[in-house]
């Protein structure tokens, strides 16, 4: 049997230790992998957004004098969910209030959306966002290259805003065209921020999110009317039926005040403002709960 000399025995050693700290990579990646994908499954938001959107149903607006049925309205919830991105960010829930800070206020720069945008509320709380956000945009740029947009009878609401934001007469829109339009703009930007729909979210974790740092995109009413009323308008070719929320209005969620029982917005119709937080909850939760953040 031939000798084996130091320098072969030396490189064999290498080989073998080489061999040994790849299996470990291999190892270390594949528990990396697995406990991803178990986070993943466990903080998923989708079929829980899905089950609160569709056992929803609006007790406070009753809509029997537009021939609106519970049935319709159950499909509408079922299409403004389905219609929501897959986007992943960092999401959590608040459940109960006193987990909260006693307040927060964000230094958000008001934008009004008159008188270019009269019926452009969404888009321009979405554009105070990206601006506190550090994006220099303004509400024009957004609206002329991003906002998704569709005429009469060609899509629902949660598909498209409908007519054009600078028309008085047009709709509006539901949060995830905002969200898409959001993140249109953050790709076109190279940005690693994205936009993520939290309908279906509780009250509680909107001022979560505002207590850490990020202004939350809130539909709720114009003054925050009570006079609240889904109407049809039409159907779709894909058979959805468009209804959309009479008094709809969105603002930019900025801080808030549990003691004085307050919240403040940036409102496109009125700039900086202070609103009582049970009625801001009411509105919110009446508007299916649809909510935007940039992260």
């Amino acid at each position: 049997m031939s000798k084996i000399s130091k320098k072969t025995l030396g490189r064999r050693r290498r080989m073998a230790a080489l061999l040994l700290l790849l299996l470990l990579i291999i190892l270390i990646y594949l528990i990396v992998k697995l406990v991803s994908s178990a986070i993943h499954t466990i903080g998923g938001q989708g079929e829980n957004v899905s089950d609160i959107m569709v056992s929803y149903t609006t007790t406070s607006v009753t809509a029997e004098t537009e021939g609106l049925t519970l049935e319709s309205t159950t499909s509408i919830l079922e299409t403004i969910t389905t219609e929501t991105t897959t986007t992943t960010t960092t999401q959590y829930t608040v459940s109960d209030i006193s987990e909260l800070p006693r307040s927060a206020l964000l230094e958000v720069d008001p934008v009004l959306q008159n008188p270019k945008l009269p019926t452009g509320c969404e888009i321009t709380s979405l554009t105070m966002a990206l601006n506190y956000a550090g994006f220099d945009v303004d509400k024009l740029t957004m609206a002329d290259d991003y906002l998704i947009c569709a005429d009469a009878y060609t899509a629902t609401f949660g598909e498209a805003f409908i007519g054009s934001p600078y028309d008085s007469t047009a709709w509006g829109c539901y949060a995830p065209v905002i969200e898409k339009t959001a993140n249109k703009y953050l790709t076109a930007q190279g940005s690693s921020m994205t936009a993520s729909d939290l309908t279906g979210s509780s009250f509680e974790t909107l001022l979560g999110y505002v207590s850490n740092g990020t202004p939350v995109v809130t539909w709720v009413s114009i003054n925050l009317t009570a006079n609240i009323v889904e109407k049809y308008y039409w159907t779709t070719d894909d058979g959805d039926d468009a209804v959309f929320l009479v008094n709809e209005h969105c603002v930019l969620l900025c801080g808030y005040d549990l003691d004085a029982n307050t919240v403040t917005v940036a409102d496109p119709l009125k700039g900086l403002i202070v609103y009582d937080m049970d009625t801001f909850r009411d509105r919110f939760e009446t508007m299916y709960s649809q909510a935007v953040i940039i992260q």
